[in-house]
């Protein structure tokens, strides 16, 4: 007589690719998430840095106009302060793209002889980092533009 094995319990296989699925869901929405909110926050700071550029812009072309007529436009022209304030005021008071940046701010706005220098912020709210911290992250920007003549 040959002996017989004793008889081994039957596995029950059923729902074992559950926790992988649910891993998987897991870390796709994790993804969604992280590149989405990253997403936010590059074209947030990219739109404020082209403000900030147009900004420094206006401001160069605010030459101080009395040496140029006396003297001719050469090399570096001297700007007028006054009015590179006032022109940087007028670009940023026009420009569409500010009033989409919520909280923007100019926090500086240096001028040399021939230089205007412009640093911005705003705050950007990526969706899912500011459903946790309740506010957004704020991204600065800045800009330097130069007068010259060749």
């Amino acid at each position: 007589m040959i002996p017989q094995r004793p008889a081994s319990p039957q596995r029950d296989d059923r729902g074992s690719v559950l926790p992988l699925v649910i891993g998987v869901v897991v870390i796709v929405m994790a993804l969604l998430t992280v590149v989405t909110d990253v997403s936010v926050l590059f074209l947030q700071r990219r739109s404020l840095q082209a403000t900030v550029d147009g900004a420094a812009l206006a401001g160069a072309q605010a030459v101080d106009l009395a040496p140029v007529y006396s003297g001719g436009a050469h090399g570096d022209l001297r700007l007028d302060p006054p009015a590179v304030r006032a022109a940087v005021r007028m670009y940023v008071s026009a420009v569409p793209s500010v009033r989409e940046l919520v909280g923007f701010r100019l926090t500086a706005l240096r001028v040399d002889a021939a230089t205007v220098t412009i640093r911005a912020r705003a705050t950007a709210r990526p969706p899912f980092l500011s459903f946790l911290n309740g506010q957004g992250v704020i991204v600065v920007a800045e800009a330097s533009a130069r007068t010259s003549v060749d």
